[in-house]
């Protein structure tokens, strides 16, 4: 006990002893937008419903920095991380966490006015993995909510050309709402958007269930396009006044390049 005292005494002289470069005054004063750290990964024990999930959440966490404000204190970002994550954590939602999270860092940053936190992790519904994000603003007191679901989709205009034959390929649909107020589950949106394209995807296809795949894909031919407009009209029929952005990336089978089609508004 008392060699840990000794020791905490120690770093808090150390720490006075250090000159604290981020706080002088830069060469330039001008305010910066948002500083912080990206690509940080961390093991997270949630629990949801009563059941714990071990997953690897990637962080991006930011705050904004005063123009007399040289450098932000990055250290401070991986210590609240860090502190926040270290018991398993029970939230209604995942942008609940994106929300405690940002209020522990904005006060960890006493020279910063707003905090901005996005979360992403993978999850899985019946054993179909789908990439889950969340985020909050402490400027505008936002929550979001996202997925990103794979599905396939078969070009009808080959289709159109040939009577019956076309290209296919693997596109990536991503969802995002904002949830101020609203109870949406991340099991909802995949389903959504599982339903918009030719056909889902699946991790284990036996033959008869590829066949199934790949009649069932040609016989709902799909633009990229058709694609988002589809999921747009499910998402206003369950969720008529949200703000969403609904975007679809083809990875072209035929082309050396990808296309694409977005739409935000409100539902």
């Amino acid at each position: 006990m008392e060699f840990e005292l000794k020791t905490s005494q120690l770093l808090e002289e150390l720490k006075r002893a250090l000159p604290d470069i981020q706080s002088q005054r830069p060469v330039h004063e001008i305010a910066l937008t948002r500083v912080g750290v990206s690509k940080f990964r961390y093991p997270v024990l949630l629990r949801r419903n009563g059941e714990n999930l071990q997953v690897f959440v990637t962080i991006e966490a930011s705050v904004n920095l005063p123009p007399e404000q040289r450098g932000a204190h990055m250290s401070r970002f991986a210590e609240e991380i860090i502190r926040a994550f270290e018991f398993p954590l029970e939230a209604s939602s995942f942008e609940e966490l994106a929300e405690r999270l940002a209020q522990e860092l904005l006060d960890a940053h006493n020279y910063a006015q707003y905090c901005t936190v996005t979360l992403e992790t993978e999850s899985h519904l019946e054993g179909h993995p789908f990439k889950l994000f969340a985020s909050y603003d402490t400027a505008t007191k936002q929550r979001f909510l996202g997925v990103e679901v794979y599905g396939a989709l078969a070009c009808p205009c080959a289709m159109a050309m040939t009577g019956s034959v076309t290209h296919n390929q693997r596109g990536a649909l991503r969802i995002e709402l904002q949830t101020n107020g609203y109870s949406i589950t991340p099991e909802e949106l995949v389903s959504i958007a599982e339903a918009a394209f030719s056909t889902p995807v699946r991790l284990l296809l036996k033959r008869p269930q590829e066949k199934e795949i790949v009649e069932a894909m040609h016989k709902n031919p799909k633009f990229v396009e058709d694609v988002v407009r589809d999921c747009v009209m499910a998402l206003k029929e369950r969720y008529k006044g949200v703000w969403a952005k609904v975007r679809c990336d083809s990875f072209e089978s035929i082309h050396p390049y990808d296309v694409f089609a977005e739409w935000e508004g409100v539902l």
